[in-house]
């Protein structure tokens, strides 16, 4: 069975780290521009494969309202987030050729091995992160420049999120 009082802490706990520690450290004007990492999209990337999908699009709904709430994103984070929360089974799937939606694959994140997880984490990160800034921007008129941000802050969000990775799918998937 899912254990889901650990994965509600550790869901808080990534939320506080994304507002209060990361969206808050100042490298220089010319470093925030370009690397931005976020993290937080890992609480719906991590959730259950046996939930449905409605109870996955509902979680990155409150989620990503939430964000939008305490970030003052006006809706950005709701646009960006819940498109993943869509095709996450498909992104499951298309990574590490496995159905996310069969009965017998409960726990299919936590039994996956590590490197075949990361690689689901970081094409979603990067689809998270180009739907992010494309968004934002709304435009194309520096396009290097947006591209450089999109694989610079998945980098770096990859970076912080393998250590976030291992307590999930040790301390909840288990």
């Amino acid at each position: 069975m899912y254990k889901y009082i650990p994965y509600i802490l550790l869901s808080m706990a990534l939320m506080l780290v994304q507002i209060f520690i990361i969206d808050n450290i100042d490298l220089g004007t010319s470093i925030s521009i370009w690397i931005r990492p976020m993290i937080f999209p890992l609480i719906v990337l991590l959730l259950p494969t046996q939930w449905s999908s409605i109870w996955v699009v509902l979680v990155s709904y409150c989620v990503a309202l939430l964000m939008d709430l305490l970030l003052g994103g006006a809706g950005l984070y709701v646009i960006t987030l819940l498109p993943i929360a869509l095709f996450r089974s498909t992104l499951i799937y298309f990574t590490t050729r496995r159905s996310a939606e069969s009965s017998e694959q409960s726990q299919l994140l936590s039994r996956m091995p590590l490197p075949q997880l990361m690689i689901y984490i970081a094409v979603s990160l990067l689809l998270y992160h180009a739907l992010f800034f494309i968004m934002e921007t709304l435009s194309t008129a520096n396009i290097m420049r947006l591209i450089a941000t999109i694989l610079l802050s998945t980098i770096c969000s990859l970076l912080i999120s393998w250590p976030v990775v291992r307590i999930f799918t040790t301390k909840v998937g288990a």
